[in-house]
């Protein structure tokens, strides 16, 4: 017969070893880190909820049929084998957590955690492996800290001065940079505030109680400041103080980072001296010179008051550094410098604003612009005479002279640095015409009119060839037996307001504008078409065309020549290129080579005003001249000068030696056409006495047209 109490206890202890059962459950799925249990075979038996969110596992999950995207490093490069970890485990029955560290990869965003497996095998009485228990700990709050902390440690033992506070403000730590600018032992920090530091150590614009109020209400501060080392030096600083709480908003620490800026103050004071002011005299050069007269004006205008700017411009200075050599002229301009302080008041700004040009502003600071005028003129006087000297440079005694150019300011609403400097500029030019001792000129409004005239012209000149503005004229030359040799050819602009304009007038503002380019390309294609067109009726005439020096000394003059002749279909033998002598000034050598290249091409070559130039005779012998051209200048006298009747016998008689023709030009009484044909009958004839300068269509109906 059963026992009802045997089956009552059975039935009680069934009971417990459920709810035992289900309390190691819950205690399991409870535990924070991840748990599994494999059996010897490494099937899963058991596997909480927070493994599965650290690994993509399950219950059916096998390490040694599935992979998962383990890592042995962060950057995913080297795999771990997971099976043969927890195979090794087994076999070496390792009944002692062992530990690793490996990174899991997602798969979907690639984000990596750090996770640490602590393996070990559970043993039965008897020794033998029941199961494996693999612990999985989270380490990504772990590994961020420790990553933290060894960014702060770098950070702490950079090159800058790091000290930390606490809330109290008393010092308790300080990295070894700290210490060593502030000359301070770590003890000695330790027993001082932040503030009785920054009291003691620190100079500053603010107050140490307007810094903590800045600091606790902005949590921050920076600035440069001057340090004050205990070892007796002083250093310039960039400074920032930073203020640290917790999540409660109360003060934690106080952080201050101090670097050493000296190095780069002294740089930016380098290049700040670099920028205004002149490297080889030590004066302000034009930036400085433009801020320094800027701030004058201001003040002039503001208190009515009147000074006075001088520009300074040496005399002969680009010969002497052409001839004795950069340096020398360094050494010279060294000397004026010095000797235009000399002549000034301490006050006065003296300023160099290029090559041999320096200014001078006074300061006199007059209520009457005419007794600014005359003390103005009183220095100019003194500097002239200051400079009007021998200075000995390197052994050589060299003589200064200079222009100056003048003027008072403000006396115009619009008065700016920029335009003052340029209206000296234009009053130095006029001080150049001037003969007597003391070369200065007072500005004057005529001479800003006649640059704005200028300006005109040029703005004008420019559309000029565009508009078919610039005439051709011609002007015959005749030979003894009156007959027609040939013809010059001149420019006119035909202005639509003006009327006639002379070369004289335009020709030295398309030279300095560079525009006598266009004008002359576009003089030598239509002089060439009408010569192509002339020669058929009359083969033997030779039609001389101007070449201005700035043209000859383009790169790619000779092959525009060229282009220009094959265009028109012109016989070279028909054109004659006249150059003055001023072409052989910059570069002898290579306007002598351009020279053999046109007369070797066919053309031939003329010197234009002979004798009124440069050093005539010491490259005459190596030209392939054709024809010399004596001035007008020379012309105009004879018979009657025996200078000039003098003059013209020697250049015929040079040419005659070496079989050059002449043509005497303005020649306009029959007297002069006699004497010259008595010294030699051969020279042409160019002047109103035969012809004056007309436009194509006439000078063909009067001297080609049979």
């Amino acid at each position: 017969m059963d026992d009802p109490n045997k089956d009552s206890r059975l039935e009680k202890t069934n009971q417990r070893l459920l709810e035992e059962t289900k309390n190691k459950l819950e205690i399991f799925e409870a535990i924070h880190d991840g748990i599994i249990v494999f059996s010897p075979r490494l099937n899963i038996q058991h596997i909480n909820s927070h493994a599965k969110k650290l690994l993509p596992l399950d219950e059916s999950f096998h390490p040694a049929s599935q992979q998962i995207r383990l890592f042995k490093n962060r950057k995913a490069t080297i795999s771990f084998k997971f099976f043969n970890w927890l195979n090794s485990i087994l076999e070496k029955r390792i009944s002692k957590p062992k530990e690793i560290m490996v990174w899991y990869s997602d798969p979907r965003t690639l984000k990596a955690t750090p996770l640490l497996f602590s393996g070990k095998v559970l043993l039965s009485k008897k020794g033998r492996v029941k199961q494996l228990l693999l612990v999985v700990y989270d380490r990504s709050i772990y590994s961020k800290a420790t990553e933290q902390k060894r960014l702060m440690q770098a950070a702490f033992n950079s090159f800058s001065g790091q000290v930390i506070a606490n809330e109290k403000g008393f010092i308790i730590e300080a990295n070894d940079s700290f210490i060593s600018m502030s000359g301070l032992s770590k003890n000695s920090l330790k027993e001082m505030t932040i503030m009785s530091w920054l009291e003691k150590y620190v100079k500053w614009d603010k107050d140490t109680q307007g810094l903590l109020k800045t600091i606790l209400e902005n949590r921050y501060w920076n600035g440069d400041v001057e340090i004050y080392s205990a070892s007796s030096h002083s250093f310039n600083a960039a400074m920032s103080i930073s203020m640290v709480l917790d999540s409660d908003h109360n003060v934690e620490f106080f952080i201050i980072n101090i670097q050493d800026i000296s190095e780069i103050k002294e740089a930016h004071s380098q290049i700040e001296h670099m920028a205004y002011y002149d490297g080889l005299t030590g004066l302000a050069n034009r930036k400085l010179a433009i801020k320094k007269l800027s701030k004058l004006i201001e003040e002039n205008i503001k208190n009515r008051q009147y000074n006075a700017l001088l520009q300074i411009n040496l005399d002969r200075f680009k010969a002497i550094n052409d001839s004795l050599g950069r340096f020398t002229g360094n050494r010279f301009l060294k000397r004026i410098a010095i000797a235009l302080r000399s002549s000034l008041r301490e006050d006065d700004i003296l300023a160099r604003i290029d090559g041999d040009e320096f200014i001078v502003a006074t300061q006199d600071n007059e209520a009457d612009p005419t007794i600014a005028l005359e003390k103005a003129k009183a220095l100019a006087i003194k500097i002239l005479d200051t400079l009007d000297h021998n200075f000995l440079v390197d052994s050589l005694t060299l003589h200064c002279s200079a222009r100056i150019g003048m003027l008072v300011f403000p006396n115009e609403n619009d008065d700016q640095p920029e335009k003052l400097l340029e209206k000296t500029s234009l009053a130095v030019n006029q001080a150049k015409k001037i003969a007597s001792k003391h070369r200065y000129y007072v500005y004057e409004k005529t001479l800003t009119e006649q640059v704005q005239r200028k300006r005109q012209m040029e703005n004008d000149l420019n559309h000029a060839c565009e508009r078919n503005e610039i005439e051709t004229f011609f002007q015959a030359q005749i030979d003894q037996h009156k007959n027609l040799y040939g013809a010059e050819a001149l420019s006119r602009w035909n202005h639509p307001k003006k009327g006639l304009i002379s070369p004289a007038e335009f020709i030295p503002v398309a030279e300095e504008s560079r525009l006598i380019l266009k004008i002359g390309n576009w003089v030598m294609v239509r002089v060439f078409e009408l010569a192509k067109q002339w020669t058929q009726i009359k083969p033997e005439l030779v039609f001389s065309i101007n070449i201005s020096p700035i043209q000859f000394h383009e790169a790619d003059f000779i092959d525009h020549v060229i282009s220009c002749m094959k265009e028109t279909g012109v016989n070279p033998k028909n054109i004659t290129l006249e150059l003055t002598e001023s072409v052989f000034i910059s570069d002898k050598e290579t306007a002598l080579e351009k020279i053999q290249r046109l007369d070797h091409i066919g053309f031939k070559i003329a010197i234009d005003d002979f004798g009124t130039g440069y050093s005539s005779l010491s490259y005459f012998q190596k030209l392939p001249i054709h024809e010399i051209k004596i001035d007008k200048s020379f012309v105009d006298k004879i018979p009657a000068s025996k200078e000039d009747t003098a003059i013209i016998e020697s250049i015929i008689y040079l040419a005659n030696t070496k079989n050059i023709k002449t043509v005497a030009e303005g020649v306009e009484t029959q007297k002069q056409i006699d004497f010259i044909h008595k010294i030699n009958s051969d020279t042409l004839i160019q002047g109103y006495f035969y012809s004056r300068p007309c436009d194509a269509e006439s000078f063909e109906q009067l001297f080609i047209k049979p």
